[in-house]
């Protein structure tokens, strides 16, 4: 059922979707390898959709562990307010905001982004707004973990952070690279 919404989002031309279904298993996983969910008490998430990842995280996440996902597609913020986590919240606006929802929420920096954002797709300019925003809301050696289906990104994300590491995934539709930038 989900991955049929999924579609007709990713078909609507006022939608900003850049997938055609769901993120698999595979890459699920590989997304979150490098979150130590012992420490981690802050993690934020990029693009969300139906929430595949979110709940994943939920699952492994400490229970002291805040989880705020920024989500502008309507269709999928009304699906992710059925996820009921008294740690997780849902912001319905673009994550070149998150500083800003930090303060109003009273946090400090995140431990890890998690983006499904599809950067490759997006103006120049808003790229640089978001993945500035995800720097500067990070703490020092905080991880940004990013998939995309191409290489477009990776000389921008090595320009923005201190060590960009990346993984592949042919498990998924498309398959995917992940990239994992440290602060």
């Amino acid at each position: 059922m989900n991955r049929i919404k999924f579609l007709t989002q990713f078909l609507n031309p006022k939608e900003k979707v850049g997938a055609v279904t769901p993120s698999s298993k595979f890459l699920i996983k590989k997304m979150l390898k490098p979150i130590d969910f012992k420490t981690a008490r802050l993690i934020i998430e990029l693009g969300p959709g139906f929430g595949n990842i979110t709940k994943e995280i939920l699952k492994k996440a400490h229970p002291e562990c805040k989880l705020i996902a920024f989500e502008v597609n309507t269709e999928f913020v009304t699906h992710l307010h059925s996820i009921k986590d008294e740690r997780f919240t849902v912001i319905h606006d673009s994550a070149e905001h998150i500083n800003e929802y930090l303060k109003q929420l009273k946090h400090k920096n995140a431990d890890y982004i998690i983006s499904g954002i599809p950067l490759g797709m997006m103006p120049k300019k808003l790229v640089d707004r978001i993945t500035g925003a995800a720097y500067s809301s990070l703490m020092n050696g905080g991880k940004f973990i990013q998939f995309q289906y191409s290489l477009i990104e990776y000389k921008h994300l090595k320009n923005k952070f201190s060590d960009v590491k990346l993984d592949f995934t042919p498990l998924n539709i498309p398959p995917a690279f992940v990239y994992i930038c440290i602060k």
